[in-house]
């Protein structure tokens, strides 16, 4: 029974990393039927086979079955360890990670600061495990829109991992990434630039130049060098890392479908529709063949090429991809996950661009009630909701409410990001106007002064 144990175990976890997810399911059942057989109730080898199980249901989208085996994992580590092993904050963290993913944050963060705990009593506040957990709530922090206690959090982790590993880790090139990306969607593009090339350098130094690590390194630069509009900066890297990941997975692998997307994204964003849209289709029917049609990844694909076609004035095709993308999310998330919130919102902007102003509305506010439940009402997904009902309401007429939603965001944003932020200076600029088509001249004129007065500190 062993062997056969080791079969199946292998067997799954083979097909888990190749993205072959349904074949894995299949298996279910048997696998855990052979390991119950093989180990007593409270085997360490039982709790990890309970826990790779769920971490497969988790990528599927099935959290209620996700969260049952995570738990099961969890007793069975409680009974049989320590209360302080670090098993358990691992159980403990997967759970967390579970919890975010449902946009439950509250469950999340209780979970991560006992996993913390447990690491902090285990190891000591030095240790890489420990710097592993604050990154773990530092993603968290992020998903929160506290930002600002995420840097705190992600600079401490980075701290620990380059005393106790060296600068030239490959963890510490994690960290680097993982700060560079907050720093990215916080705007800070210069300081995000320059974390992303010494985690390159680092990981090719680590690894050699063809290596997937590198490709990934290389994408996360060209992902932020195409939002700067240096295209030709960013192209290269991108085609470096679809070449690696071809080599290495094959050229219809999930891996490779994913940098054809994030290709396509950039010649979308150079307004290149011609190049970008059959980047698009292979990417869609790779992930369709390997994972079938009701996966999350197909939603996002058919979803970013209704953004394409709407691009292209093609509102009839988009609203088609958009609505098979909310289909399909709607079936495989609960009603409130932030997925859902995603596909309402876009259709909503195409209904907006089409002057179907009542069905925008209904979507937006849809959208809006799920984002404020699972992320919090001064999150900053919030606040771009509310920026497009703002838009909406300007476009109908609709000024004195547009100024409320406009507002709203402006606060969000500026406790978010900060008040010289890329993003509040464009509302900034929006209330002013506004503020003057209402007659309200001198009001209108002290938000265009308060942008001038940024934009002279900024560049002083």
């Amino acid at each position: 029974m062993p062997g056969r144990w080791k079969e199946l175990n292998v067997k799954f976890a083979r097909l888990y990393q190749q993205g072959e997810y349904e074949k894995a399911e299949r298996m279910v059942d048997e696998l855990i039927r052979t390991a119950e057989a093989t180990f007593n109730e409270e085997h360490p080898d039982l709790a990890t086979c309970l826990n790779n199980v769920a971490e497969l249901y988790k990528v599927r989208g099935n959290y209620t079955r996700s969260e049952s085996f995570h738990n099961k994992a969890l007793v069975i580590r409680q009974k049989m360890l320590e209360a302080n092993h670090p098993d358990i904050a691992a159980s403990l963290n997967n759970l967390a990670v579970l919890y975010k993913d449902q946009g439950n944050l509250d469950r999340s963060e209780e979970l991560h600061k006992r996993a913390l705990a447990i690491k902090e009593a285990a190891f000591g506040g030095q240790h890489p495990e420990v710097a592993t957990s604050l990154n773990n709530l530092a993603i968290l922090r992020k998903a929160q829109g506290n930002m600002k206690e995420a840097e705190r959090l992600y600079q401490r982790s980075l701290s620990i991992r380059e005393k106790a590993l060296g600068p030239q880790h490959a963890d510490v090139a994690t960290s680097l990434n993982n700060l560079a990306v907050l720093y990215e969607s916080t705007g800070q593009n210069g300081q995000a630039e320059s974390l992303y090339k010494r985690a390159l350098a680092i990981i090719q130094r680590e690894y050699g130049p063809d290596h997937p690590e590198v490709a990934i390194a290389k994408n996360n630069l060209a992902a932020l060098l195409k939002t700067q509009n240096k295209f030709e900066e960013a192209e290269p890297l991108y085609k470096q890392a679809l070449a690696t990941k071809e080599r290495v997975f094959g050229t219809e692998s999930l891996q490779v479908a994913a940098l054809l997307s994030s290709l396509a994204d950039m010649y979308r964003a150079q307004g290149n529709s011609s190049a970008a849209e059959p980047l698009l289709k292979r990417a869609l029917a790779i992930n369709e063949k390997v994972l079938g049609g009701d996966e999350p990844e197909v939603a996002l694909l058919l979803g970013s090429l209704g953004t394409l076609y709407k691009s292209q004035g093609r509102h009839a095709d988009a609203e088609t991809l958009y609505k098979r993308a909310l289909d399909i999310t709607e079936r495989l998330f609960e009603p409130d996950h932030p997925n859902v919130a995603a596909a309402l919102n876009s259709l909503a902007v195409l209904y907006d661009v089409q002057s179907r102003y009542a069905e925008a509305e209904s979507l937006y506010k849809k959208s809006l009630a799920i984002v404020e439940k699972t992320h919090g009402p001064r999150h900053p997904n919030v606040a771009s909701i509310l920026y497009n009902l703002g838009g909406l309401c300007r476009t109908r007429g609709n000024f004195s409410e547009a100024v409320t939603y406009y507002k709203m965001a402006l606060e969000i944003r500026e406790h978010s990001f900060g008040s010289t932020h890329n993003s509040v200076l464009s509302i900034l600029r929006v209330l002013g106007r506004l503020y003057k088509s209402l007659g309200q001249e001198n009001e209108g004129q002290r938000y265009l002064d308060r942008v001038k007065e940024i934009r002279s500190q900024t560049n002083a």
